[in-house]
């Protein structure tokens, strides 16, 4: 009995391994390194925060910069989350703390998962993201905290980030 099972053949996409290219250990590369920027380290095949640090591995560490700086530095997100409406600006300070403490808890999950910039264009609010996920889960909870607004999800397509809106207009009250 012979496993005749199809060969998947995996073509790359070469925008985004263009944009990759900077990343030292994408091929496998088995390095300690330390981010210059926010210090993160990469061991054991992923970047972790400096307090994971193996001890074994301090006279081992390599200067180099992290996906997420890169990427910040470069200005390419993988993830933006636009919020609009009159919603919006009359709970500025309420839907901001969400995004910052979805962002808090994810960063600990993962040391990439981070916003990189917050934009203001007119009435609306832009959060680009590091990672696509994270875009998407500030979007969800956004839109679970406050019923009725209007959440949009359009995942990576190719080299373009994920585009998540949220809008909401304030009711008027009749009394």
């Amino acid at each position: 009995m012979s496993n005749n099972k199809p060969i998947k053949i995996h073509t790359p996409n070469m925008q985004k391994q263009k944009r990759m290219a900077y990343d030292p250990h994408r091929r496998g590369r088995n390095a300690e390194l330390i981010c210059k920027v926010c210090k993160a380290i990469y061991q054991d095949k992923y970047w972790q925060p400096f307090s994971k640090l193996n001890p074994v591995n301090v006279d081992k560490l390599k200067v180099s910069v992290c996906p997420a700086c890169h990427s910040k530095r470069a200005m390419e997100s993988d993830g933006v989350l636009h919020l609009s409406g009159t919603f919006l600006k009359n709970h500025y300070k309420e839907i901001m703390g969400i995004i910052i403490n979805t962002e808090a808890k994810e960063n600990k999950r993962d040391v990439l998962n981070r916003i990189e910039r917050i934009a203001y264009q007119g009435n609306e609010v832009i959060v680009y993201t590091g990672k696509n996920q994270l875009a998407v889960e500030m979007g969800k909870k956004v839109s679970s905290a406050y019923k009725g607004g209007e959440l949009k999800i359009q995942w990576s397509k190719d080299d373009k980030p994920a585009e998540v809106k949220w809008h909401k207009d304030e009711l008027n009250k009749l009394t």
